[in-house]
């Protein structure tokens, strides 16, 4: 299991994880395999280097070990990287080493190469999937400013909010001058300011969802990220957006990404449930939020332990 690690807080005995909203629900995850027998190890990806891990940490035994080599890991998930969006031919190298390690890697390599581009929304529209309306940042996105049109501007490749901005007018994409290329323009959904759902899927199994709202002292943002000072609250989903976001999923599939471990981020607008964000690559799950992190540990225990025995 790869961790964004709280090198600081690390000890001989402990492996500290760097966001708590992760930190929990990780060690439910290794509590619940060790549970069914298995061997579960933590590794900081900065230790990857020619192949091999330089230092792991041995959950069952709570202590760092020597690493074995990848070639003995029958499952690695790739669960948590801290920064992997700036140096990705570091990420994609170390996602090709799993591969070529390991039988298994949840996510599946090819469903990791491709939800880190965030113009999969493109393509999943083109299988009837709503989005907010997206485009490149160009002339037509500069003049419908002009009209009074706001847009989310947004990485086409980024994590937890970074480089997220609103633009009102034209002068606001001097932001991105010279860089438009790596940013997509949505159209600024009002309702998002409501909350955004986020359902948390085992394969096409629902587990949990939760409402993460921007936070309420700071009306002028909008982004719900919980590392941004966004909350979130247990969520109940509606059929609808259950239906929808299995939809998503299958979707998903049919691009020929397999689909493991999930989290669909979805708002209402007047059309209905609607995606901003398939997360197929390092998911919070935000299971101790919904006081349901053991029973969730067990799930993705069983998830997995299924996996490796079919």
């Amino acid at each position: 299991m790869t961790l964004a690690e709280e090198s600081e807080a690390t000890t001989a005995s402990h492996f500290a994880v760097k966001y708590h909203v992760d930190e929990y629900d990780c060690f439910e995850f290794s509590h619940g395999l060790r549970a069914l027998g298995h061997e579960v190890f933590f590794a900081n990806w900065d230790d990857l280097g020619e192949g091999a891990l330089a230092r792991m940490f041995h959950d069952n035994r709570k202590t760092f070990i020597t690493p074995p080599p990848l070639a003995a890991m029958d499952l690695i998930f790739v669960y948590k990287m801290e920064g992997f969006y700036f140096d990705l031919p570091r990420f994609f190298g170390m996602v090709q080493t799993f591969a070529d390690a390991s039988p298994l890697v949840i996510n599946h390599p090819a469903t990791i190469r491709h939800n880190i581009d965030k113009r999969y929304l493109w393509a999943l529209e083109q299988k009837g999937i709503r989005i907010p309306p997206t485009h490149y940042v160009d002339e037509r996105v500069r003049e419908r400013l002009a009209a009074g049109v706001s847009f989310v501007l947004k990485p086409i490749r980024g994590e937890r909010g970074t480089g997220v901005m609103l633009a009102q007018t034209p002068a606001d994409l001097s932001a991105v001058e010279g860089r438009e290329d790596d940013y997509l323009a949505q159209e600024f959904m009002p309702t998002a300011r409501e909350g955004e759902m986020s359902l948390v899927f085992l394969g096409f199994e629902y587990q949990h969802a939760v409402l993460k709202k921007p936070p309420a002292g700071d009306p002028r943002e909008f982004r719900s990220n919980e590392s941004l000072g966004g909350t979130a609250a247990v969520y109940e989903p509606r059929p609808e957006e259950l239906s929808f976001a299995r939809q998503v999923l299958a979707a998903y599939e049919s691009l020929g990404c397999p689909v493991h471990y999930s989290r669909i981020d979805l708002i209402q607008t007047g059309d209905g449930p609607t995606l901003i964000e398939a997360e197929l690559i390092n998911p919070s799950a935000f299971a101790n939020y919904t006081r349901n992190g053991e029973q969730f540990g067990r799930r993705i225990a069983h998830y997995f332990d299924a996996l490796l025995r079919g």
